[in-house]
């Protein structure tokens, strides 16, 4: 497989954090979208790897980091909602951004990371993670949801 140009959202958690190191070892150029990218600076040490400060939130911003990209990967998720950070936010409202602005930049590939059980469960975690899930297999991209335990 050639190189690619990814965009990684949430790339600077657990999972993140190790795909971007095997990511990088493959020779890919992987752009990771943070809150904070002083406090992440340390992932930019890895060859290809750029962190790059972007509210995802923010739909002209995530058009603008995504124009170029041969895929995006989405890593985000929260366990605990806290303020403004929900479930709803960060798993269904992220993912419907995310899809449109892949689609309006020409990005053909999202990988989703879900959850196992998604959308089975009564929890509002599992219901959203069901509800991104949905949005993603709905959507005209091609996609790949994972879903790990």
């Amino acid at each position: 497989m050639s190189a690619q140009n990814l965009i990684v959202l949430g790339g600077t958690g657990f999972v993140g954090s190790r795909l971007l190191s095997r990511l990088s070892a493959d020779g890919h150029r992987i752009t990771v979208l943070s809150r904070n990218r002083e406090r992440h600076r340390a992932l930019a040490v890895l060859p290809g790897v750029q962190v790059r400060s972007v509210d995802i939130y923010d739909d002209e911003a995530l058009r603008r980091a995504l124009d170029g990209a041969d895929a995006a990967i989405n890593l985000v998720g929260i366990l605990n909602p806290h303020g403004a950070h929900t479930f709803r936010r960060a798993h269904v409202e992220l993912t419907r951004r995310l899809i449109a602005a892949c689609s309006a930049t020409g990005v053909p590939r999202l990988h989703q990371m879900s959850s196992l059980k998604a959308g089975q469960g009564l929890s509002q975690y599992l219901k959203t993670r069901g509800e991104a899930e949905a949005l993603v297999k709905a959507s005209p991209l091609q996609w790949t949801i994972y879903q790990p335990a």
